[in-house]
C-alpha cells in the first residue's frame, strides 16, 4: 500500500491523503488551506472563478491524475472527515462520479453552506457514513468512528487493507459536548494499529488555560449574571457546541439568546441527527432576529422558513428588553444595533478562536465596546492526544494537520513515520 500526503503533513487546513493499494485508490479530505505560502491567512478569493489548470499551476490544486472533472475517475471514494473547508473546500472540482462517503450531520452542513453561496460544493453522489458500521471500497474496509469535535458529526475512519491497520484521527477533541465518545474511545480503542494518523493542531501552541465546553457554559453564566450591558455574541452558527452552551446559559440565567435565521435554519435541519439540538420554537428563551441581509433573504426563499415567524423579535422589542438579551452578531445585525444603542454600555463576547478576533476587532474598538473572550479549542489538547496514542498503542504514528511535526518525536513515546507533502511512501 502507498501512502501521499498532499498537504498537510507541516500544516493545519488544506488536509489532504492518498492511499493507494493495488487495485483501489481512496482520497481523505480534500480541503482548502488555511494558510499560504508565508503562513499567512489564505486568501480564498484566489480560487474563485479559476480553473483546474490555474489552480493546479498556482498549487492550489494538486497536480491528481484521475480525481477531477472531465477526467476517467482512477479513484474509488473519497472519505470526508467532517464539515470544515480545510477539509472539504475543493472537492467542487472532483469528478462527481467519485462517492464521497460522509455523516449525515457533515452532509447538512456542507448543504446549508452551499444554498447560501458561502461554498460552490454542493454534496452528490454521497453515501452516509454511520458510526462503527463497517464498509468495503475495493481492496479497503472502512469503519468510521464518530469523534468529539467542533465540527458537527465528526468522522474518524480505521482502514484495513493488505493487513495492516490505519486510522485516520481526523479532526479530535476530548473536552466538547461528545467527550463521552473521546472516553469511550480510549476505554476500548480499535486494536492493532500499525499508523496512526495524528493531528496535532494544539502542539507548540501556548494555551493560558485549557477550557472544557462545560467551562465555557459556566463562564457565559457567570457573564450573563454579572452583567447588566446588552450582550452582543460571536460564534460560529455551524459550531453547535456552542450554540448549545449559549443557550443552556441562556436558561440557567433568564436571558433570551436571539439568532438569525440562518442559525434558526441550520438547527432546524440538524434535528434529523438529534432530537436534542436547540430549536427556534422551545420557547423565550430562543428567538429570532430577521436580519435584514442576504443570508435572510436566501433562507426565506424556501417557504418552510417562515414559519420561524413564530419566534420573530423585533429591534425594538430587544431595546426595551436588552438586559435579557444575548444577540449573536454578525456584520448586519452589528451596524444596525450600533446605531439604536450606546455601544459603549454594551459587550462583546467573543467565543471564536482569537485569530479571527484580528479583522474584527477595529469595529467594536471604533465603538469603544469592551470585548471578552470565553472560547474552547475543539481540538484535542496535548493532554488528550497523549491519552489517545496510549490507548491506542500504534506502532507508529505519522503526523498531520500540524505546524509542528517535529515535536511528535519528544511528546509521544511512539515511533514517528514523517511524511513530506508530495512524497509517496511504501507502508
Amino acid at each position: 500500500m502507498h501512502l501521499t500526503i498532499h498537504r498537510g503533513s507541516h500544516e493545519i487546513g488544506g488536509s489532504c491523503v492518498e492511499l493507494k493499494s493495488e487495485k483501489s485508490r481512496i482520497l481523505i479530505d480534500y480541503g482548502l488551506p488555511l494558510v499560504d505560502e508565508n503562513r499567512e491567512p489564505f486568501d480564498d478569493r484566489k480560487v474563485k472563478g479559476k480553473s483546474k489548470e490555474a489552480l493546479i499551476k498556482a498549487k492550489i490544486l494538486h497536480n491528481i491524475k484521475g480525481l477531477y472533472r472531465g477526467e476517467k475517475p482512477e479513484f474509488d471514494a473519497i472519505l470526508l472527515s467532517h464539515p470544515h473547508p480545510d477539509h472539504y473546500g475543493l472537492l467542487s472540482y472532483v469528478n462527481p462520479e467519485i462517492p464521497v462517503y460522509m455523516s449525515k450531520g457533515c452532509k447538512i452542513l456542507i448543504e446549508a453552506s452551499n444554498a447560501l453561496e458561502r461554498t460552490d460544493y454542493n454534496p452528490e453522489n454521497v453515501i452516509i457514513a454511520e458510526d462503527r458500521k463497517e464498509f468495503s471500497i475495493g481492496d479497503f474496509k472502512v469503519t468510521p468512528f464518530l469523534v468529539d469535535h467542533s465540527g458537527f458529526d465528526a468522522r474518524a475512519y480505521l482502514l484495513e487493507c493488505g493487513g495492516k491497520k490505519l486510522f485516520y484521527s481526523g479532526d479530535i477533541s476530548g473536552h466538547g459536548r461528545k467527550r463521552i465518545v473521546f472516553d469511550s474511545m480510549v476505554k476500548s480503542p480499535p486494536k492493532g494499529i500499525d499508523y496512526l494518523f495524528l493531528e496535532g493542531t494544539t502542539l507548540g501552541r501556548e494555551e493560558a488555560e485549557l477550557k472544557t465546553e462545560q467551562d465555557v457554559e459556566e463562564e457565559l453564566v457567570r457573564l450573563f449574571k454579572e452583567n447588566r450591558r446588552f450582550l452582543f455574541l460571536t460564534c460560529s452558527s455551524q459550531n453547535i457546541d456552542r450554540i448549545v452552551s449559549v443557550f443552556r446559559a441562556c436558561i440557567r440565567t433568564g436571558k433570551a439568546f436571539v439568532i438569525d435565521p440562518y442559525t434558526a435554519s441550520i438547527l432546524n435541519r440538524l434535528k434529523e441527527v438529534s432530537e436534542n439540538i436547540p430549536q427556534f420554537d422551545w420557547g423565550e428563551n430562543i428567538r429570532i432576529f430577521f436580519v435584514p441581509n442576504r443570508y435572510t433573504k436566501k433562507v426565506l426563499e424556501n417557504k418552510e422558513n417562515f414559519k420561524f415567524g413564530r419566534a420573530k423579535i423585533t429591534w425594538p422589542d430587544i431595546i426595551a428588553n436588552k438586559e435579557k438579551i444575548v444577540l449573536k452578531t454578525n456584520w448586519t445585525a452589528k451596524s444596525v444595533f450600533s446605531r439604536k444603542i450606546r455601544m459603549e454600555d454594551a459587550m462583546l463576547i467573543w467565543s471564536q478562536w482569537h485569530g479571527y478576533l484580528k479583522g474584527e476587532q477595529g469595529f467594536w474598538e471604533k465603538h469603544k465596546t469592551p470585548i471578552i473572550e470565553v472560547h474552547s479549542s475543539g481540538h484535542a489538547y496535548p493532554e488528550e492526544l497523549k491519552q489517545l496514542v496510549e490507548a491506542i498503542k500504534p506502532k507508529k504514528i505519522i503526523p498531520i494537520h500540524t505546524f509542528q511535526p517535529e515535536d511528535y518525536k519528544d511528546f509521544f513515546k511512539t515511533e514517528i513515520l514523517a511524511v513530506k507533502d508530495k512524497e509517496t511512501v511504501e507502508i
